[in-house]
C-alpha cells in the first residue's frame, strides 16, 4: 500500500485551542493557584494536645511559670475555653510549622470575667517574640503574620501586658485560629510518640491545588537524625512515596521506634524530602517526629528502706556543687564543673560492693551527666516543685567505675555536664540548684560486722517536720555508729525552726550537731561534714548540696532496733534525699551458688567448685522454735545477708525451687530444680562444711515450698552471739541424679527435664574415677545412696542385691530434645563401687575377617524397667545413653526420632544381671536423625534388636546380638529405609530370622568386618544370614556362616552390591543353601552375553577352566566377562567347615561356599596373560562367549596340589554367585586344542 499523508483542518479558534494545550502539554509552567489549611483548637476537651484543624500543631499547649497542667494551677481548660486566672509571672504558648506558606492569618475570641488587666498576643520571627495584639475587655482579633513570623518553628504566646493581678481576675479564650494559604506543596506532619510505641507514622500531605490535568507526581524522601539517634532510638528509612495529584491526597511513613532503659528528654528525628518528579510541586517542608520517654519520674517520695547492706562493711561519701556564690552574694552564679574527694579513707585491700551517684538541678530533668570523664545515664529519677518552679533528682549506680580506680581514697572525683536553669525566678527566689553526691560502700578484712541501711526518696520541704523510721537492724554494740543526711538546698543564711535529730528508744532524743555553723537550729547549711573519718571535714562552701555525716556512736545502745530521725524545716525548702545508718548488728551472710562442673562424690564448696553466684534465690531465717523470721533473696552474685536478729539459734533455709540455673536459659526455666550438693552450719565462732549432704536432708524426697522447715531440704544451722556469721554457703547442681523415684527433685526424669532446656557449652564436668567427660557434656551424675552409703545417707529404696532400679510405670520420661545430654550410670559405679560386677555375652570375641575383638558387656549398676511404651526418646543433638541395662515390656528401649544420639556399652532386653527379663518388642528403632548404636548387648527381644525406618546416618558396631526375635522372620537387625547405615564389627548368632534384613531398602548399606551366624533359627522362608534387596550396598570382611538359609540372599532387580573378600561357610543348615544366592532360588547358572536381568543382574560367575600348582606358583585359567574383578577363595568343603556335596545341589560339582579368601585379579590387566576370547559350555549348562584370564602367581598359603578354590566376578560392583569349586592339579603338557567344555576333574 503506498505511503499517504495526514492532515486535519481547524478552524481559527480551535487551532488557537490546540495551540495553548500544546503549550500547556510541553511547557514547565508553575501552578497557579493557593490553598488553604487551618490549624486551630477550639478547647472542647481538657487537652493541651487537642487539633481541630486540617493541619496539627506542632506540640501542645506549654505553660511556663507553673507546671504545664490543663486540669489545675491558674491556666486551665475550664468550660470549652482556655481559662487565665491570675496571670502574674505566667505564660503559655503553642508552635507550629508554617514554613512552605505564603500568607496566615490568625483570628481568636476572647472574654474578660472580672478584673481589668490586658494580655498580650506574641508571634515567634524566629529570633524573638513580638506582641502584635492585645487583649483588654472582651471581643475578637485578627492578625496577619510577618513572613518571618512564617517559619518552621512559628508560635502564639500569651503574655500579661499588665502586674499585679488580683487571685479573682480572669480571661477566657476560645477559638484560636491559624488559617495558612500553601501553593501545591506537601506538608508532612509533626507527630509525637512514646519510646516504647513500636512505630511511628508521618503523614505527607498534598496541599495547595492540585496538579496541572491532575497529573500524579513522586516524592522521595530519607530519615535525617536529630537529637535522637538513627540505630539506637529508631532505625532510619528511606522510600518514594505516589500522589495522585489530587489536593488531599495523603500518604504515610512509618518508622521503627526502639526502645531503651535511660532517662532522656524528648528527642527528635526528621523526614527530609529529597526530590519529586513534578518540579511545580513544594517539598521544602519538613516533619520532625519527637520521642518521648517512657521511663516514670517519681514525685514527691518519702523517704523509706532503699537497700540494706550487712556485712564487714562501711562508706565514704563525697559531694561537690556547681553553685560558685552563696544566696547573699550572687545566688545566680554557676560554673560547668565540680571536683571532691572522698571524706574518710577507704582501706586498703576493701573491697567496693556499690557506689551511688546523685546529682540534682533546678529546671528540667539532665539524665546524662558527665563522672570521671564518662556519660552517666540516670537509673532513678525524682521531681519536686515548689511556686511552679520544678527540681530534678537523679541517680546511677557507678560501682564498676569505682571498682576500676586503683585508689578511690586519693583519687579526685570530678563532675560536670548538668545543665542548670539559674534564670528568672530561680535566680529571683534563690533557689538556683545544681550539684552531685557519690556514696561508696565498701567490705574489708578487720572491720566489724555491721548493717548499713539506706533510705531514700526525693521529699521537699517546708515549714513542715517529717519524721523517717529506721527499722530492720539490731545493734550489737555503738563503736563505728554513725548516721549520714543527703539534702539539697539548705540555704545557710535561713535558719529559723531548723532541727535534726536522731532518736532511739533507749537515748531519747538526740540533736545532731557540728555541721559549719549548726549548734543546732541550722542543720541544712550546705555543707559536707563528716566528724567520723579523720581528718574531720567541713566545708561550709557546698552552695545548695548538704551531706553531713555524724558520729551517733554515742545515741546507739546495745540491743537498739529501731531509730527515727526527725527534720524540722522552716522557711528554708529543704529537698530531703537519702538517710544513711551504719551500726554493728548480728549478720549472717552466705552465697547460693552452682557447682556446675561436680562430678560426684562429696560435694565441694564455693572456693574448690569454682561455682557460679544464683540470683533470685528464696533464702529463710527461722528462729530456734521454727517460726519463719526473715525471707530474703540472694543478690547478683548469688549473696543473701540477714541482719538485725537478735543474739541465738537459727535454721537458714534455701528454697529449692527458687533456684535457678546460672547456665544458658537457666534464669527463664521455671521447671527446672537442683539437688543440694554442699551446705554449711555455723557454731563457736566457726563454719562448719557439710560435704555429705547431697541430695539435701533426705535425697528421697522433694524439697516443699516456702514458709516451713518440715520437709525442707536444704537447711543449715547457725548459732549466733554478737557476730558475723559469713560463709553460709549453699552449693547446688542440676546435673545429679540422687533417687530412683519416677519424677521429682534428684530423679531421672528431673535430669533429663533439666538437661532440655539449660545451655551445656560453658560445662567441663569433674572426671572421675572411672573417665573424664568431654567438655562441653551435659552428663548425669549418679549419686544415689546404696547401702552403707560413704556419705552417710539412707540407702535407696529401689537398691537390691548391688543394682539401682528404677521403674517407669505411670509417667513416660521426657523426651530428649536437649543438646549434649548424656545419661551415663558410671558415674554411679565411680561413686559406690562395682556392686554388680561381671560381664555378659562374648566380649572379646573375635569378628569379621580382620578378627576384631568384640568389649566386653559390662553388668551396670543401674537398670530401667518400663512395662509399656518406650524407655528413652530423642530428638535431641549430640546425646548419649551409656551403660545402662534397659527392658520393657512393649515397644522399644530408646527410640531416635530425630536429631543425633550415641547409644553405647548398654544391656537392651535384658536385666542389669544379663538376664531376660520384661518383653521388649524392639531393643533400638531407629526413625529419624543420626544413630551411633556402639558397644551393647541386645538380646531376647521380641521383634529386632534394632529396627530402622529412617534417619540420615546410622552406625550399628562392636555390639552383640543375641536370640533376637521370638517368630519366624523376626529378624536381628530389619532394615526399612534410611540413609547412610554403616553395620560394623557385631555378632550377630541365633536370630529368628534372617541376621540382617534389608529386603525393603531403597538407599545404599554398608555391612562390614561383623559376624552373622545361626540365623533362621525358628525356620520359616528367613533363612538367610543378610537378606538385600537394593543397590550399591557394600557386604565386605564379613565372617557368615552356620545360618540356616543361603548366607546372603539379594532380591529384587537390584544392581552395584559389592560382595567382597567375605569368609561364607557352612550356610544352610535347615535346606541346601549357597554362600551367596542372586535372587534365593540356588545356583544362578551362567548364560550367553550375560544379558539376564535379576539381583546384581545375575551376573556370571567365572569358570576356572584350571587351577595348577608347582608348589611354588599358583596358575589360574579361565574365562570371565571383559574387565571383571575376581577374588579367588578355598572352599568350605576344603576348609573342613562343609562335607563335599553340601552346596552342589543337582549339579556337577559344588558351587562354593568360598570361606578364606586368597586373592584378586581383574580380567584384562597387566598380570593377564591371556587376551584371547573364546566360547565356553560345561556339563551343568553355564556358557558364555566371552574372555579369557591366565594369571600366575605365587602360591598363597594354603594353597596345594587338590585343594578346592572357588571365585566371584564384580563387575560395575556387581558381585556374581560362587563358581563351580576347582581343584588345584600338578603341572602337564596340555595340547593346544579348542575345549568347549568342563573336563571332569575325576
Amino acid at each position: 500500500m503506498a505511503e499517504t499523508g495526514f492532515q486535519i483542518k481547524l478552524d481559527s479558534s480551535m487551532a488557537r485551542l490546540f495551540r495553548v494545550v500544546l503549550l500547556l502539554m510541553f511547557t514547565s509552567l508553575p501552578v497557579i493557584g493557593m490553598a488553604q489549611q487551618t490549624f486551630e483548637d477550639r478547647f472542647t476537651t481538657v487537652s493541651y494536645t487537642r487539633n481541630d484543624g486540617s493541619l496539627n500543631f506542632s506540640g501542645g499547649w506549654e505553660e511556663n511559670g507553673e507546671p504545664t497542667d490543663p486540669t489545675s494551677d491558674r491556666i486551665t481548660i475550664l468550660g470549652g475555653e482556655l481559662r487565665i486566672l491570675n496571670m502574674d509571672y505566667n505564660t503559655i504558648e503553642r508552635r507550629l510549622d508554617l514554613s512552605s506558606t505564603t500568607a496566615v492569618t490568625f483570628t481568636m475570641d476572647y472574654r474578660e470575667i472580672s478584673g481589668n488587666e490586658q494580655i498580650n498576643v506574641e508571634f515567634f520571627d524566629g529570633t524573638s517574640w513580638n506582641a502584635r495584639r492585645t487583649l483588654n475587655g472582651s471581643g475578637s482579633i485578627t492578625y496577619d503574620l510577618t513572613a518571618a513570623e512564617r517559619n518552621a518553628n512559628a508560635g502564639v504566646r500569651f503574655v500579661t501586658n499588665t502586674e499585679g493581678w488580683g487571685n479573682t481576675e480572669e480571661y477566657r479564650l476560645d477559638n484560636v485560629l491559624f488559617t495558612a494559604t500553601y501553593p501545591t506543596s506537601v506538608l508532612i506532619d509533626d507527630p509525637v510518640v512514646d519510646e516504647g510505641a513500636g512505630t511511628v507514622t508521618f503523614t505527607a500531605t498534598h496541599v495547595g491545588p492540585n496538579t496541572f490535568l491532575n497529573l500524579p507526581f513522586t516524592v522521595n524522601y530519607v530519615t535525617n537524625a536529630g537529637t535522637a539517634t538513627d540505630g539506637l532510638d529508631y532505625t532510619g528509612v528511606s522510600g518514594t512515596l505516589l500522589f495522585t495529584g489530587t489536593s488531599g491526597y495523603s500518604q504515610t511513613i512509618t518508622v521503627n521506634i526502639l526502645e531503651d532503659t535511660f532517662y532522656e528528654l524528648p528527642e527528635t528525628f526528621e523526614i527530609e524530602m529529597t526530590s519529586t518528579s513534578n518540579g511545580s510541586v513544594n517539598i521544602d517542608n519538613r516533619g520532625v517526629g519527637t520521642i518521648t520517654d517512657n521511663e516514670v519520674v517519681l514525685g514527691d517520695t518519702p523517704l523509706v528502706l532503699f537497700e540494706e547492706f550487712d556485712g564487714y562493711m562501711d562508706y565514704s561519701s563525697a559531694s561537690g556543687t556547681l553553685r560558685t556564690q552563696d544566696n547573699n552574694t550572687d545566688a545566680c552564679s554557676i560554673t560547668t564543673n565540680s571536683s571532691s574527694t572522698l571524706t574518710s579513707a577507704i582501706p586498703a585491700g576493701a573491697t567496693i560492693e556499690k557506689a551511688t551517684l546523685y546529682w540534682t538541678n533546678s529546671g528540667q530533668m539532665d539524665p546524662i551527666v558527665n563522672f570521671e570523664g564518662a556519660d552517666i545515664d540516670a537509673q532513678l529519677v525524682y521531681r519536686t516543685t515548689i511556686l511552679g518552679l520544678e527540681f530534678h533528682n537523679h541517680s546511677a549506680d557507678v560501682t564498676t567505675m569505682l571498682q576500676g580506680i586503683p585508689d578511690p581514697t586519693t583519687n579526685v572525683f570530678d563532675f560536670t555536664g548538668l545543665t542548670i536553669d539559674n534564670s528568672g525566678n530561680y535566680c529571683s527566689y534563690g533557689v538556683t540548684l545544681g550539684g552531685w553526691a557519690l556514696v561508696v560502700y565498701y567490705t574489708a578484712p578487720g572491720l566489724p560486722a555491721s548493717t548499713i541501711n539506706l533510705y531514700q526518696g526525693f521529699d521537699g520541704n517546708q515549714n513542715e517536720t517529717t519524721s523517717f523510721g529506721l527499722s530492720g537492724f539490731y545493734a550489737i554494740g555503738s563503736a563505728g555508729s554513725k548516721t549520714s543526711i543527703l539534702s539539697w538546698e539548705g540555704d545557710q543564711t535561713l535558719a529559723n525552726n531548723e532541727s535534726l535529730q536522731f532518736n532511739t528508744p533507749l537515748t531519747g532524743t538526740n540533736t545532731l550537731t557540728g555541721d559549719g555553723d549548726n549548734t543546732g537550729g541550722n542543720p541544712f547549711n550546705s555543707t559536707n561534714y563528716d566528724n567520723v573519718g579523720v581528718p574531720i571535714t567541713n566545708n561550709a562552701n557546698q552552695h545548695g548540696v548538704d551531706l553531713d555525716t555524724y558520729d551517733v556512736s554515742s545515741f546507739i545502745l546495745p540491743g537498739e532496733t529501731s531509730a527515727t530521725t526527725v527534720v524540722n524545716v522552716g522557711q528554708d525548702f529543704v529537698m530531703m534525699n537519702a538517710v544513711i545508718l551504719k551500726v554493728p548488728s548480728n549478720i549472717i551472710v552466705g552465697r547460693v551458688f552452682e557447682d556446675i562442673n561436680y562430678g560426684g562424690g562429696p560435694g565441694r564448696d564455693l572456693t574448690t567448685s569454682g561455682g557460679a553466684g544464683i540470683p533470685n534465690a528464696i533464702v529463710e531465717l527461722y528462729d530456734s522454735g521454727g517460726t519463719l523470721v526473715f525471707t530474703t533473696t540472694t543478690n547478683a552474685s548469688g549473696q543473701y545477708t540477714f541482719a538485725g536478729m537478735q543474739n541465738g539459734t537459727y535454721t537458714v533455709r534455701v528454697v529449692n525451687n527458687s533456684v535457678r540455673s546460672t547456665r544458658p536459659n537457666g534464669s527463664s526455666c521455671g521447671s527446672c530444680m537442683p539437688v543440694q550438693t554442699y551446705k554449711a552450719d555455723y557454731a563457736g565462732g566457726s563454719i562448719t562444711a557439710d560435704v555429705n549432704k547431697v541430695g539435701g536432708n533426705n535425697p528421697a524426697a522433694t524439697d516443699v515450698g516456702p514458709g516451713t522447715l518440715t520437709g525442707a531440704q536444704s537447711t543449715g544451722t547457725i548459732t549466733i552471739v554478737n557476730e558475723g556469721a559469713v560463709g553460709m554457703d549453699f552449693g547446688f547442681s542440676f546435673n545429679t541424679i540422687v533417687n530412683t523415684n519416677e519424677t521429682g527433685q534428684g530423679s531421672l526424669y528431673q535430669f533429663v527435664t533439666n538437661s532440655n532446656e539449660l545451655g551445656s557449652g560453658t560445662m567441663d564436668i569433674e572426671a572421675n574415677a572411672l573417665f573424664d567427660p568431654a567438655a562441653g557434656e551435659d552428663l548425669s551424675v549418679f549419686m544415689i545412696p546404696p547401702t552403707g552409703d560413704a556419705l552417710g545417707r539412707t540407702a535407696d529404696a529401689n537398691y537390691t542385691a548391688g543394682v539401682f532400679s528404677i521403674d517407669i510405670t505411670s509417667v513416660d520420661l521426657p523426651v530428649i530434645t536437649g543438646v549434649n545430654t548424656v545419661i551415663d550410670s558410671r558415674t554411679q559405679t565411680a561413686y559406690s563401687g562395682d556392686s554388680n560386677a561381671g560381664t555378659v555375652g562374648a566380649g572379646g570375641t573375635a569378628v569379621g575377617t580382620a578378627a576384631t575383638g568384640l568389649p566386653n558387656y559390662q553388668l551396670p549398676e543401674i537398670q530401667l524397667y518400663k512395662p509399656g511404651g518406650e524407655i528413652f526418646i530423642n530428638t535431641g543433638t549430640d546425646n548419649a545413653i551409656r551403660y545402662l541395662s534397659l527392658y520393657t515390656d512393649d515397644k522399644s528401649a530408646i527410640l531416635i526420632d530425630g536429631g543425633s544420639l550415641t547409644v553405647s556399652n548398654n544391656l537392651i532386653g535384658v536385666n542389669a544381671t544379663g538376664s531376660n527379663e520384661g518383653a521388649i518388642l524392639v531393643g533400638v528403632e531407629i526413625k529419624d536423625g543420626i544413630s551411633i548404636i556402639d558397644g551393647n548387648y541386645i538380646a531376647t527381644t521380641a521383634d529386632n534388636g534394632i529396627f530402622i525406618d529412617g534417619g540420615n546416618s546410622t552406625t550399628i558396631r562392636d555390639n552383640h546380638f543375641t536370640n533376637n526375635g521370638n517368630a519366624i522372620c523376626q529378624a536381628t537387625i530389619e532394615v526399612k529405609s534410611g540413609t547412610g547405615i554403616v553395620i560394623q564389627s557385631n555378632l550377630l548368632e541365633n536370630s529368628a530370622g534372617h541376621g540382617i534384613d534389608a529386603g525393603q531398602i531403597s538407599d545404599p548399606i554398608t555391612i562390614d568386618q561383623n559376624t552373622i551366624t545361626t540365623s533362621g533359627l525358628l525356620g520359616g522362608a528367613c533363612l538367610a544370614g543378610i537378606l538385600l534387596g537394593d543397590d550399591d550396598a557394600a557386604i565386605t570382611g564379613n565372617v557368615i556362616h552356620t545360618n540356616a538359609g543361603a548366607g546372603l540372599e539379594l532380591t529384587g532387580n537390584s544392581s552395584g552390591n559389592l560382595i567382597s573378600q567375605n569368609s561364607f561357610y557352612a550356610n544352610g543348615t535347615t535346606v541346601p543353601s549357597l554362600g551367596i544366592d542372586l535372587g534365593g532360588d540356588g545356583v544362578t547358572l551362567n548364560d550367553s552375553g550375560d544379558g539376564d536381568n535379576g539381583p546384581n543382574g545375575r551376573a556370571n560367575f567365572p569358570i576356572l577352566q584350571l587351577a595348577v600348582s608347582n608348589g611354588t606358583t599358583l596358575t589360574v585359567q579361565g574365562w570371565s566377562r571383559p574387565g571383571a574383578r575376581l577374588e579367588f577363595f578355598l572352599t568350605d568343603v576344603e576348609e573342613g567347615t562343609a562335607a563335599a556335596g553340601d552346596n552342589q545341589f543337582a549339579y556337577s560339582s559344588d558351587y562354593g561356599e568360598g570361606q578364606t579368601y586368597l586373592l584378586t585379579f581383574t580380567e584384562g590387566s597387566g598380570a593377564d596373560l591371556d587376551g584371547t576370547s573364546s566360547s565356553y559350555t560345561d556339563v551343568d549348562g553355564n556358557t558364555d562367549t566371552t574372555n579369557k584370564f591366565r594369571f600366575v602367581v605365587p602360591a598363597p598359603p594354603g594353597t596345594h596340589v587338590g585343594a578346592l578354590l572357588t571365585a566371584t566376578a564384580t563387575l560395575g560392583n556387581s558381585t556374581s554367585e560362587f563358581s563351580p569349586r576347582s581343584v588345584i592339579i600338578v603341572p602337564t603338557v596340555i595340547t593346544n586344542r579348542r575345549i568347549t567344555y568342563r573336563v571332569d576333574p575325576n
